[in-house]
């Protein structure tokens, strides 16, 4: 059975002090991080920037783009996608307007591993003063990628307020030389939690909070031209957004879905794959993620309340319902400043980043070894 080892010692984070807003994705082994780091306090200046691990060593920063329109947040945070030929593709939350929720989606495009960038426009086709965001990329094509976000351009006033009406969209599009018009998926989806998506027998499919008539807001799973359906039933009825979304991955036949819910009036994360869920913590702020591992095992990061800290865990998970050594990764401030653990499946283990409880630390991260 599969256990995660202690972690390894790794290279100094390429993050600079009060770096925020951790990513990662996977590279043939490899991953590329991606975060935000102030430059001009002042000014309001922010730098969005990338840098690639590889066999136990991050490699340089590369600043993909600054700004002082950044929409800084602690659970929309940029996405990096990579395409089967290489290409980088980057997108970012960007204001567009004076309210506090009018944000686009920004793109960016890099043919030289991140040296240079190529500023793309908008990912989203409309020009609403709206919320636009929490967007998932996977490959797509030979030189692609599919994009998938939450779109607010069917909202009126400010859907966080209570103000205004209409619905948040779940929007998808193809992005390659161009970024090419979207297409609808769902037309009414819980505001602002995070989506991800996953690359299955060739198709791309996109997890997501759904939102019922009645409020009811459970994970569901989509594509293009498939039909949205349940993962689970887990029945949870909640009047506004939790700000917190599921997690996919999968290895040829082998998907395995995390996700948070409160239904029953208790926090709780549950791991599928595919058939009966697996309850792995009651103790949860939740923030998940989750890769596969092999055709019976994932490993999942998610964040634990603590006292008055709270700690970044890390479990494997069992196709036939064990959750074996838990493990403590870091401890991180327990409010929304500690954002969301990442984790990658990499050469060597599984790398974990995070934001560090230390601001002046930037982005932690460490690589733990698996063995059987």
């Amino acid at each position: 059975m599969l256990n995660i080892l202690l972690a390894c010692l790794l290279s100094s984070s390429p993050t600079s002090a009060n770096a925020i807003a951790p990513n990662l994705v996977e590279d043939n082994g490899s991953a590329w991080m991606t975060w935000v780091e102030p430059v001009d306090k002042e000014k309001k200046v922010m730098a969005l920037k990338c840098a690639k691990f590889e066999d136990g060593t991050w490699g340089d920063a590369k600043t993909i783009v600054q700004a002082n329109n950044f929409f800084a947040n602690w659970a929309d945070f940029p996405e990096l996608g990579v395409a089967k030929d290489g290409t980088l593709f980057v997108t970012w939350p960007q204001q567009s307007g004076p309210g506090t929720y009018a944000y686009d989606i920004a793109v960016a495009r890099s043919d030289d591993s991140g040296e240079t960038w190529i500023l793309m426009g908008t990912l989203n086709d409309d020009r609403v003063l709206g919320e636009h965001g929490f967007v998932s990329l996977v490959p797509d094509g030979e030189d692609g990628v599919r994009a998938f976000w939450l779109d607010g351009r069917a909202m009126t006033g400010d859907g966080h307020s209570g103000e205004g009406g209409g619905d948040m969209q779940l929007r998808t599009t193809i992005i390659d030389d161009k970024v090419h018009n979207s297409a609808l998926l769902d037309d009414r989806v819980c505001e602002c939690c995070g989506t991800d998506a996953v690359v299955i027998d060739g198709n791309a499919y996109v997890v997501y909070r759904d939102r019922s008539e009645n409020e009811i807001r459970d994970i569901s799973i989509s594509g293009l031209n498939v039909k949205s359906k349940l993962v689970h039933e887990d029945n949870w009825n909640i009047a506004g957004c939790p700000v917190n979304g599921p997690s996919i991955d999968a290895i040829d036949s082998t998907i395995a879905t995390a996700w948070y819910t409160a239904s029953g009036d208790k926090p709780k994360v549950y791991v599928s794959f595919s058939d009966e869920p697996i309850l792995i913590s009651t103790s949860i702020l939740g923030r998940i993620d989750i890769v596969v591992i092999n055709k019976d095992t994932a490993v999942a990061a998610w964040l634990e309340p603590n006292g008055e800290t709270a700690s970044v865990m890390l479990a494997a998970i069992h196709r036939n319902g064990t959750v074996n050594k838990k493990r403590v990764v870091a401890s991180v401030s327990p409010s929304r400043s500690s954002g969301f653990p990442r984790i990658a499946k990499v050469r060597g283990g599984i790398l974990v980043a995070w934001t560090d409880a230390n601001r002046e630390q930037g982005i932690s991260a460490q690589l733990f070894a698996l063995s059987n």
